[in-house]
């Protein structure tokens, strides 16, 4: 397994990070099917028998800190936590106040059964209701021992900027990156690799998209498509507001299947190691539904330069199409 030591950290974690969102307590919901508290466990306990020590969770997955927290009862030591603030009341919850924070903090320590989290993140920039205020509280924390560091997901080129020019650089800014969605490159990556801030890429495989068993939209399970790859008429889950990318989705998907054939790969262990052979050298955010696909996802393979372009020229149209847009789900966007 690669590590990395996060920026300005002591805290060392395997470039593959278990994404804890689908960790439900079998209960449903519309991203993910149920889970058992079973299978997480089997997950969590394969992840550390192969060196896999990073875990992703937040207070807005329902269920997710509780089912970790668990998991880990006996190991805490052995492994990295990295949460988020954000989505207590929904997707249209308030902006946090310093207070909100330090109350999500104690929630998610309580749900988690510990005494510190080692990475905690503004899931999104409007969780934050005054920056200054956000980050005084934030240093609070780390100097009280509740949290080893921050960092922010979702943030867009502004609200980076916002943060550089108070002279913070946040540890590490996760943020969806995948071959089919690349609208970080022209802006966010260059910041992130010139500031030295930590690139935590989640959904690399398109939240399964990438796994080569979605190639029509009928395909796709509906809580899939509520992004803007799909066209609203795909699904009436959906808020993003915009006209989707279907026809190019699909062409790119089409493509990249024939260059993995070619490179005899599996779309799934090709798609990840794009991700990982990116030049900011991203942590990839890995969701998994059973033990077996997290030893499959642990044997990401290097793969030659060559493979690398070819899987990117496949997915420029789409890449085009998609635009700036930073936000998958709503518009306005909310990563600015």
């Amino acid at each position: 397994m690669e590590y990395q030591t996060l920026p300005r950290t002591d805290l060392k974690v395997s470039r593959i990070c278990l994404g804890c969102w689908q960790m439900n307590d079998n209960k449903a919901n519309a991203s993910w099917e149920a889970q058992t508290y079973e299978t997480s466990k089997a997950c969590v306990d394969k992840c550390l028998e192969l060196g896999i020590n990073f875990f992703d969770t937040a207070e807005g997955y329902a269920g997710s800190e509780e089912v970790l927290g668990k998991c880990l009862q006996g190991r805490r030591q052995d492994a990295v936590i990295a949460s988020k603030f954000g989505f207590r009341e929904g997707p249209h919850t308030p902006p946090y106040t310093a207070q909100q924070i330090d109350e999500a903090v104690t929630r998610s320590l309580t749900k988690l059964q510990t005494t510190y989290i080692d990475l905690l993140q503004a899931h999104f920039p409007s969780f934050i209701q005054n920056t200054e205020e956000a980050i005084t509280e934030l240093k609070r924390q780390v100097s009280l021992g509740r949290i080893k560091s921050f960092g922010v997901c979702n943030f867009g080129p502004k609200n980076l900027k916002t943060l550089l020019d108070m002279d913070v650089i946040p540890v590490s800014n996760q943020i969806c990156y995948n071959l089919l969605w690349r609208s970080v490159e022209p802006e966010i990556l260059p910041i992130c690799k010139d500031k030295d801030i930590a690139v935590l890429a989640y959904s690399p495989l398109q939240q399964g998209l990438l796994s080569g068993q979605y190639m029509t939209v009928d395909d796709v399970p509906l809580g899939r498509r509520r992004g803007k790859l799909f066209s609203p008429e795909s699904c009436n889950l959906g808020r993003h507001g915009t006209p989707g990318c279907e026809k190019e989705l699909f062409e790119a998907l089409r493509s990249i299947k024939d260059v993995c054939a070619k490179y005899n790969t599996s779309m799934s262990k090709a798609s990840l190691s794009w991700v990982m052979q990116q030049v900011n050298q991203p942590i990839v955010i890995v969701g998994c539904r059973t033990a077996e696909q997290v030893e499959d996802n642990y044997n990401v393979m290097k793969i030659s330069d060559a493979f690398v372009k070819e899987l990117t020229d496949a997915t420029e149209a789409l890449k085009d199409k998609v635009g700036s847009a930073l936000d998958q789900w709503a518009s306005p966007d909310r990563c600015e």
